[in-house]
C-alpha cells in the first residue's frame, strides 16, 4: 500500500470534489452512480449495451491505422462493434509533448479500471481516451514545464498562437519552432541511456508539418499501445456520423437544456459549492465549426460570427446541416460528456477534480437527452518521489503535504524548532521586557508631565519597528548559517510541490521518462491503488 494523503489536506482543490471523495453522501444527489459500490451494483451496468455504430468503429479504425496503432488497440476497436462491449473513458486536451503528468495518469487509470470491470462483469471492456482536439484554448496546450539539470524549473512553449481567436487546437500545424524545442529538450535532459531513444521518438512525432492532435495521438500510441488504449479524436469526421440522432435532440431542445443547466447550477450553489459551468442564455450548447474556427449558435439558429455578419439559418437549417455534415457540430463543455457517452457504451468515466465538480451540473441534461450517466470515478492522483528527494524528506522529517507551505515557511519552522536557533523565544523575551519598561516609563512620565506621553509612544514605536527589522536580519543570518538546509528544502519543494501546486499539474511527463524510461509506467502501476481515492506517493526506486 503506497503512502497517501487525504485530499482535504492538499492545496487548490474545489470543495465539491473533496466532498465527493470524502463525504459522498453530501453530494450523491448530483450523480447517478455511487462509484464506491462494487461494479455489479452500479445502476444500469447490466442494461448498458453497445449499439453497433458503424461510423464510430470505421472512424476509429481509420485513425488507428494512421497512427500505426498496435494489434491490441485494433482488437479493442473491433470489440466496440459488439453489443456486449463496455468502455471506460477518460480524456484531456492534447497538450504539447503529452501535457502535464496528470494526463498520463488519466490514461493509466482508464487502462487499469477497464481491466477490473472486465474481470468483475465478464464483459469485454475497452479503455478509451477522448482527445479534446476541438478546444480553442491555445495557451492550455502550448507549453510544458520541467526541471533542468540544475533542478531549476524551465518552460518550453510554442510562441505563435493562431490568428483566429476560436481556432480549434488539434489542427494547428507545427513549424520549425518545434525542432528548436526538441533541441532544448536534449540540453535539459541527462546524458543517460534513455535520452537518445526518447528524443529520437519525440523527433519522429513532433516535427514540422505534423498537427498538434496527430502528434499527441502518436505519442500516446507509443506509451499505451501494449494496453490497447483506444484514442478518439473529437474532430474525427467519420466517427461523428454516429451522433446525428443526438444532434437532432439538442437542436430541438431550444431553451430546455439551458433551463435545466440553470436549475442544476442553482442546486449546486445552494449547497455552498462553486459551479464550474456558467449557463449562457439564448445559446445552443453547441458550436458550429467554420473552417477551423468554432462559431457559437443562438437558440434561434443564428451563427454568431466575430469577423463577419451573423448568419440566420434557423433551427431547420441547423437540422439539415446536422444530417448532412454532423462533423461540423462541436459540443460545449456541458454536452461533451453526454456526446461521449452517446457514442460509447461508457461504464465509467475517469475524472479529475474539476471534471467531477462540473459533472454535478449535468445529471438533468443526461436524463433530458436520454443518455445514461456513467459512474464518475476519481482518476489516480500521484506525486512521484525520486530516491534523492525521499532521502532529504527523511533527513529533515518533512512530509510531502507540508511542502505546499513553500520553502520559506518550512525553513523558518525547521530553524525555529531548534532550541539553538530560538529567534522567536529570544525576541519574545525582549518584547515582554520592553512591555514592562513601556508600562513603568509611562506611569512615571504621567506623574511628571502628561504631555510627555505622545513623544514616549513615538519613541516606543520606533524601537518596535527597529526590533522587527533586527528580527528579520537575524532570520536571514540564520538562513545563511544553514545554507545546506535551505538548498535541500527548496529542492524538495521544487520537485514535489512547485509553487505550492501539485507536481502532477505543473510538470511534464518527459522529465521522468528520460530518467526511468518505459519502466516508469510499471513502477507506477506496481504501487498505485486505483480504488484508494486519496493522493498517493509513488516511490520511483521501487517497482522496477
Amino acid at each position: 500500500m503506497p503512502k497517501s494523503i487525504s485530499f482535504h489536506r492538499l492545496p487548490g482543490l474545489n470543495s465539491l470534489f473533496v466532498d465527493y471523495v470524502e463525504n459522498f453522501e453530501r453530494v450523491s444527489s448530483f450523480y447517478e452512480q455511487d462509484y464506491r459500490q462494487p461494479v455489479e451494483q452500479w445502476k444500469g451496468i447490466r442494461e448498458t449495451t453497445n449499439l453497433h455504430k458503424k461510423d464510430l468503429v470505421e472512424g476509429l479504425l481509420e485513425d488507428a491505422q494512421r497512427w500505426e496503432s498496435g494489434r491490441q488497440t485494433i482488437k479493442n476497436i473491433e470489440a466496440l462493434a459488439k453489443p456486449e462491449t463496455l468502455a471506460v473513458v477518460t480524456g484531456q486536451q492534447v497538450g504539447l509533448f503529452g501535457g502535464p503528468l496528470f494526463t498520463f495518469y488519466k490514461a493509466t487509470s482508464a487502462v487499469l479500471w477497464a481491466r477490473r470491470i472486465e474481470k468483475e462483469t465478464g464483459r469485454p471492456t475497452v479503455p478509451v481516451f477522448w482527445m479534446e482536439t476541438t478546444d480553442h484554448d491555445f495557451y492550455e496546450i502550448n507549453s510544458i514545464r520541467m526541471l533542468d539539470l540544475a533542478g531549476e524549473e524551465v518552460t518550453l512553449s510554442l510562441s505563435n498562437p493562431p490568428k483566429e481567436k476560436r481556432r480549434v487546437v488539434g489542427g494547428i500545424t507545427f513549424n520549425g519552432e518545434i525542432e528548436q524545442l526538441i533541441h532544448r529538450l536534449w540540453n535539459l535532459m541527462p546524458a543517460n541511456t534513455y535520452r537518445g531513444p526518447l528524443l529520437e521518438m519525440l523527433s519522429d512525432i513532433y516535427k514540422p508539418g505534423e498537427t498538434v492532435g496527430n502528434a499527441f495521438a502518436r505519442l500516446f500510441t507509443y506509451l499505451f499501445g501494449d494496453d490497447g488504449l483506444v484514442l478518439f479524436d473529437a474532430d474525427n469526421a467519420r466517427s461523428k456520423g454516429a451522433v446525428r440522432p443526438l444532434l437532432d435532440r439538442i437542436i430541438e431542445s431550444g431553451d430546455g437544456l439551458n433551463d435545466l443547466l440553470e436549475e442544476s447550477t442553482k442546486a449546486v450553489e445552494n449547497k455552498g459549492y462553486q459551479a464550474q459551468i456558467s449557463p449562457q442564455e439564448d445559446r445552443l450548447q453547441l458550436f458550429v465549426k467554420y473552417g477551423e474556427v468554432r462559431i457559437p449558435v443562438s437558440n434561434d439558429g443564428t451563427l454568431l460570427y466575430e469577423d463577419r455578419p451573423h448568419e440566420q439559418i434557423g433551427l431547420e437549417g441547423l437540422r439539415r446541416r446536422a444530417a448532412e455534415n454532423p462533423e461540423i457540430f462541436l459540443p460545449k463543455v456541458s454536452l461533451r460528456p453526454i456526446m461521449q457517452d452517446f457514442l460509447f457504451p461508457t461504464a465509467a468515466y475517469l475524472a479529475g477534480p474539476s471534471e467531477i465538480a462540473y459533472f454535478a451540473q449535468l445529471k438533468p441534461l443526461y436524463r433530458y437527452l436520454g443518455v445514461r450517466m456513467p459512474a464518475i470515478i476519481p482518476r489516480l492522483s500521484l506525486t512521484l518521489l525520486e530516491g534523492k528527494i525521499k532521502k532529504t524528506l527523511d533527513k529533515y522529517g518533512f512530509t510531502p503535504e507540508q511542502l505546499s507551505k513553500g520553502p520559506q515557511e518550512l525553513i523558518r519552522e525547521r530553524l525555529e524548532s531548534d532550541s539553538s536557533n530560538d529567534i522567536v523565544g529570544l525576541f519574545a523575551g525582549i518584547r515582554k521586557k520592553w512591555g514592562e519598561i513601556h508600562e513603568e516609563l509611562g506611569y512615571g512620565l504621567m506623574h511628571i508631565d502628561p504631555t510627555l506621553q505622545h513623544p514616549m509612544e513615538k519613541t516606543m514605536a520606533r524601537f518596535q519597528q527597529g526590533l522587527n527589522v533586527l528580527e528579520d536580519k537575524a532570520r536571514m543570518a540564520l538562513s545563511h548559517k544553514n545554507e545546506t538546509l535551505v538548498s535541500q528544502v527548496e529542492k524538495c519543494c521544487r520537485h514535489l510541490a512547485p509553487q505550492s501546486q501539485l507536481q502532477e499539474r505543473r510538470y511534464s511527463l518527459q522529465y521522468y521518462l528520460v530518467r526511468y524510461g518505459r519502466s516508469l509506467g510499471q513502477r507506477i502501476r506496481s504501487q498505485a491503488k486505483i480504488d484508494l481515492f486519496r493522493h498517493q506517493l509513488i516511490d520511483l526506486e521501487n517497482g522496477d
